[in-house]
């Protein structure tokens, strides 16, 4: 059976998109249906793997819109959103050693998506900044719902629930900004 379920977990990490990028507003996210296969300790350890990478580049992501975005509202909202993810990542990758798994990383990779917004300076970053982000929040809160019923354990149930009403309000935000300074 630990076969079966490390299989399930290897073939899901492989068809995982791990960019944010890859996750559109609006789409079906295809690693919720990925998900949605697993039970018990594997969905547990699978959707932390999925939410771990993800968020570490949501954070890239941030920092690269630190360095180059105009406005400041902006700024202070990527240092508290920083601030706060670095610790739900922590507290994600830490319930996932409890559970004998590790997570990928991509702390401080430049990822396709990160790379493409490092070209970028002032209106067209902040545009694309808050596009990816909005993709990133879709991505995360669509793994999370079904986290919020589905996880076995009831740390990971809470988790979900902290994603889903935290990062849905604040891709409204971003979203109300960019409407508001660019429209």
């Amino acid at each position: 059976m630990r076969i079966q379920h490390a299989v399930a977990l290897i073939a899901l990490l492989i068809l995982l998109p791990l960019s944010a990028s890859s996750a559109g507003a609006g789409t079906s996210d295809p690693s919720v249906a990925k998900l949605s296969a697993l039970h018990g300790r594997a969905f547990d350890v699978a959707y932390l793997q999925a939410m771990i990478p993800s968020n570490d580049e949501a954070v890239e992501l941030a920092l690269t819109a630190t360095l180059y975005a105009d406005h400041s509202a902006l700024l202070h909202w990527n240092q508290d959103f920083v601030e706060r993810e670095h610790g739900t990542i922590k507290h994600m990758v830490a319930v996932l050693e409890q559970l004998g798994a590790r997570a990928q990383r991509n702390e401080g990779v430049a990822t396709p998506s990160v790379k493409a917004l490092r070209s970028l300076r002032g209106a067209a970053l902040e545009r694309k900044y808050v596009a990816l982000m909005t993709a990133h929040f879709d991505h995360v809160v669509a793994l999370s719902r079904l986290a919020a019923s589905r996880a076995d354990r009831s740390e990971i149930r809470s988790i979900a629930a902290g994603v889903i009403a935290r990062d849905s309000k604040e891709a409204a935000q971003l979203h109300g900004w960019v409407t508001a300074w660019y429209h």
